[in-house]
């Protein structure tokens, strides 16, 4: 299985849930632990999608698990995406895999280990995008002024070729943001757990009432 350059929360080895980034992997912890969920599974962040298919493999043909999940990005093509993870998933013997992704998050079924296995695709089951586009929902209210005006000043920076594409806006939108708080330059878990954004916010709240049911905390 990978190991090189991965985090690793320790946990029981019966429930496990692998995410795609080192950024995604600190941001889910300190989201979790907002909410007093502080064990009971083994979190491991990877190197991108690839490397999770590839630990989700080995996984699978182990059986050592009893609950497992996956975070992805959708990243800008969220239909394929799906269909990748959807044709493993059939490919593994689930039952009763949608069409689309549960828009609160996607948990299937199946006789032997892993019995319940967990999807989360960033940011939220049904757009493009990734970990930044999931946490731009949890910008307090108060602070729209200030996003709408982060966005302005990332868009006026492409216009004098700021280098800056648009499967990056996500990330310069939320970065740009966090730039401008009371506490400057705040990584997001960090920003989660110092309240700048929103830990309880109803995007937030969803992913954690599906990482709550699919590992029976």
């Amino acid at each position: 299985m990978p190991s090189q350059n991965r985090f690793l929360t320790k946990g029981p080895p019966e429930k496990w849930l692998l995410v795609e980034g080192q950024e995604d992997f600190h941001t889910i912890c300190q989201l979790l632990d907002v909410h007093k969920i502080h064990d009971g599974v083994t979190i491991e962040g990877l190197r991108g999608y690839n490397e999770v298919k590839t630990d989700l493999r080995v996984r699978m043909k182990a059986g050592d698990q009893t609950n497992l999940g996956i975070i992805v990005d959708a990243d800008v093509d969220f239909g394929n995406r799906w269909r990748s993870i959807r044709d493993a998933m059939v490919g593994y013997g689930y039952r009763n895999v949608p069409e689309l992704p549960d828009p609160n998050g996607t948990i299937v079924q199946r006789e032997g280990n892993p019995s319940k296995f967990g999807v989360w695709i960033m940011p939220d089951n049904v757009s493009e995008g990734l970990l930044e586009s999931f946490l731009r929902y949890l910008v307090p209210g108060k602070q729209e002024p200030v996003w709408n005006l982060a966005v302005g000043s990332v868009d006026a920076a492409t216009k004098i070729n700021s280098g800056c594409t648009a499967k990056d806006y996500p990330k310069a939108h939320l970065y740009t943001w966090l730039a401008w708080q009371s506490i400057p330059g705040q990584q997001p878990g960090k920003a989660l757990t110092k309240g700048i954004l929103n830990p309880h916010s109803p995007h937030a709240a969803a992913f954690v009432k599906w990482f709550r049911e699919l590992y029976q905390l």
